[in-house]
């Protein structure tokens, strides 16, 4: 059944200072549809969402609620209209109950004017039971997984009555069971007649769920259309502007002489890890959440240095206690949650690249002209859009504060590069051009452990794949034996 139109937008434009950052976008929510907004980072889909939740007014256009005329000057008033925004960094008081942040935009009073405690854990409890969460209302916030939290924030809408319910990259910090259950739970929200704008870089998530789609490029919308009428191809050719035949191009480079090499590592979480890796190989490390693949990366960067065993760097016996540690001894790190852990995003790009040269050289003064000459290379190299070294890193997209943090570590010239989901949260534009540079790198003899959760690209990059399973190495696999059945079922405990 047709569902009825919930929401219209009409010739939308916003612009900043030197850039016009939506330009005439125009598109409808059907009630009971999930819509899918596409767009590399910087097309102009966050800037569109928050023109829909009143974080930013329009500078033409409108807007309708229902068919009449509406404007939100402020969060409050789309929210109060029926639009609901579940970001990507989830808004919460962590100190609070679950019940408490449901009823954050009102809590529930008696009749002497006084917060209806029993009312309110009622009522929250009774909205959890309709998306079949197992969650007690009383649970502080904080003890809550980010999968809990997620499902609370839809808990939320729904007890709010949204109308509209727009997710910003909803399964970027889940495993493959957290994001089957969100998948069930969008069904039922669905199903209640709500209308879903779904935002997401993974197609496979979009042909999945999806009934229509949307597409921005440039702040322009250059696509509309119904899910079951395109394809893969033709929704990353609209994004870009142009066709990527290879999505991972992915050369097979000779690999050179053993670089590093683990010898019955172990710790608290590790035990009995062993492997190597050669010069110019990409060697993908695979596991779900728990298995200890993450820490595995940590443990060789002595982030969380292990207690037995001991790593070789070109043959020669290193000990790797800290961070400083794995520096001189030619490791890098690049971490999945580079805002936090990645960047100091408040600083300008020229100051995040030259971050670990004067780390490791110990430099106490400041080179301006040593900083200048190696910013400008990078962005050249790495091909970093930036108005100038001297942006803050803040501004750019995501794919480009990635290759700012790639390029910081390839200022010193590392033999082992350890990279965290090296393209979580990137566009599908960026993400390409993320491969062609872990090519490069191999090229230049660099050696890559690639810890990633998504299995196309575990797939399609690695030389060869390590699967983790309670803290052991439980399958190895050469790249043309790798298969999907094969590393799922060793990553679940399989005797491969």
């Amino acid at each position: 059944m047709e569902g009825r139109i919930v929401f219209k937008a009409s010739n939308i434009c916003k612009s900043f200072p030197g850039v016009k950052a939506l330009n005439d976008v125009s598109f409808e929510l059907k009630s009971g549809e999930i819509f899918a907004l596409l767009g590399e980072n910087g097309a102009g889909k966050s800037t569109f969402i928050k023109v829909m939740s009143g974080i930013y007014q329009p500078d033409e256009g409108v807007m309708e609620i229902d068919g009449k005329s509406a404007a939100f000057p402020t969060p409050r008033s789309a929210f109060d209209a029926g639009i609901s925004v579940v970001h990507q960094e989830l808004n919460y008081i962590a100190v609070l109950s679950v019940a408490e942040n449901i009823m954050m935009s009102n809590h529930l009073v008696n009749k002497l004017g006084m917060v209806d405690w029993k009312r309110m854990y009622a009522e929250s409890k009774e909205v959890l039971s309709r998306l079949n969460l197992d969650i007690d209302p009383h649970k502080i916030m904080q003890s809550c997984s980010t999968a809990e939290k997620q499902q609370i924030e839809i808990a939320k809408a729904l007890y709010w009555k949204a109308k509209i319910l727009i997710l910003d990259e909803p399964t970027s910090a889940l495993n493959n069971a957290e994001i089957e259950n969100l998948m069930h739970y969008l069904e039922i929200v669905k199903e209640s007649g709500v209308a879903i704008v779904y935002i997401s870089h993974k197609l496979e998530e979009i042909f999945r769920i999806a009934d229509r789609v949307g597409v921005l490029r440039d702040g322009q919308q250059v696509g509309l259309m119904n899910v079951k009428n395109t394809t893969p191809d033709k929704l990353i050719s609209l994004m870009v502007g142009r066709t990527i035949r290879d999505m991972y191009p992915k050369e097979n480079n000779a690999r050179g002489d053993v670089i590093m090499k683990a010898n019955n590592l172990g710790n608290r979480v590790l035990r009995n890890i062993n492997f190597e890796i050669r010069s110019g190989e990409i060697l993908g490390i695979y596991g779900l959440l728990g298995s200890g693949h993450i820490e595995l990366g940590k443990m060789i960067f002595g982030d969380m240095p292990y207690s037995e065993g001991y790593i070789e760097v070109e043959g020669k016996r290193v000990r790797i206690r800290n961070p400083s540690d794995a520096l001189r001894a030619g490791i890098a790190y690049v971490p999945s949650e580079r805002k936090t852990e990645g960047l100091v995003l408040i600083e300008s790009v020229q100051q995040n690249i030259v971050t670990v040269y004067y780390e490791k050289e110990k430099k106490k003064l400041v080179n301006t002209t040593y900083n200048k000459n190696s910013s400008t290379h990078w962005i050249q190299k790495l091909r970093i859009k930036t108005p100038s070294p001297y942006t803050p890193t803040a501004s750019l997209s995501g794919g480009n504060q990635q290759k700012v943090v790639l390029a910081k570590w390839m200022e010193v010239n590392p033999k082992v590069l350890i990279m965290v989901d090296p393209t979580r949260g990137i566009d599908v534009g960026s993400k390409t051009e993320i491969y062609q540079l872990l090519g490069e790198f191999c090229k230049q003899g660099i050696s890559i452990i690639m810890i990633t959760s998504e299995m196309p690209e575990l797939l399609a990059m690695s030389d060869r794949v390590l699967v983790m399973y309670q803290g052991r190495v439980n399958g190895e696999f050469s790249r043309d034996e790798a298969d999907q059945i094969k590393v799922v079922s060793a990553a679940i405990g399989g005797n491969i």
